[in-house]
């Protein structure tokens, strides 16, 4: 199959997967951490530097939290927007290293996300043990080192990320419309800024939406 068969190929698989109920929210997990760790960058960015002070928890039914600390309201407000935003902006970024045809590099991102995150940030235990077992499968790919599979994988995984990112967006934003006060980051910018937690959640959609578009430009 050439590269962009296997694209599509697996963004149908990354979907069929979303509706998995154990298998798919353990792959979902990919697309977790990259949010929850967008969240940490971007309390960092604000001013807190020290690595204790964030933490990470990843669950089992693929939900996340990132536990952060700011003292100012550009800063929380730029927390609470840089997760969703961040997880649309790494899908860009790994369908642009898949357009050069960089698998290898796709691969290592992940395996550099993960551990980083275990080491500096992920506490709970569903979380630790995910995060173990994720990076033991790269590493074996890694070990394995044959270019077929290097190039499926790192293309399923890329996949996953975008296609999350679109539909976990999605449901942000069907929250913020039904249940406005239980549409996570979406309410906590509501509650900041006094914009609609909708508003927030059309941004989120629409931005992820706009990447799928830049994508397949």
């Amino acid at each position: 199959m050439e590269k962009w068969e296997l694209v599509y190929f697996y963004i149908i698989i990354a979907a069929v997967c979303s509706f998995l109920p154990i298998v798919g929210r353990y792959i979902a997990i990919v697309n977790t951490l990259i949010h929850e760790v967008w969240h940490v960058v971007a309390a960092i960015i604000s001013g807190r530097k020290f690595r204790l002070v964030h933490k990470i928890n990843l669950n089992r039914d693929a939900s996340g939290t990132a536990l952060t600390q700011t003292g100012s309201w550009i800063g929380r407000i730029f927390i609470a927007y840089m997760g969703y935003t961040g997880s649309s902006v790494t899908a860009y970024g790994l369908f642009y290293l898949l357009k050069k045809e960089h698998y290898i590099a796709i691969l290592f991102i992940f395996a550099c996300v993960a551990c980083i995150s275990l080491v500096l940030w992920v506490r709970n235990l569903y979380g630790l043990f995910w995060t173990i077992s994720f990076l033991g499968f790269n590493f074996w790919i890694f070990y394995y080192d044959k270019p077929v599979i290097l190039q499926h994988v790192s293309i399923f995984l890329s996949c996953v990320v975008l296609v999350q990112s679109v539909w976990t967006a999605f449901i942000v934003f069907r929250l913020s419309i039904k249940q406005s006060k239980n549409a996570g980051d979406a309410t906590a910018l509501a509650a900041t800024t006094k914009i609609p937690a909708f508003i927030w959640g059309f941004l989120f959609l629409g931005q992820a939406l706009y990447f799928v578009y830049l994508i397949f430009l």
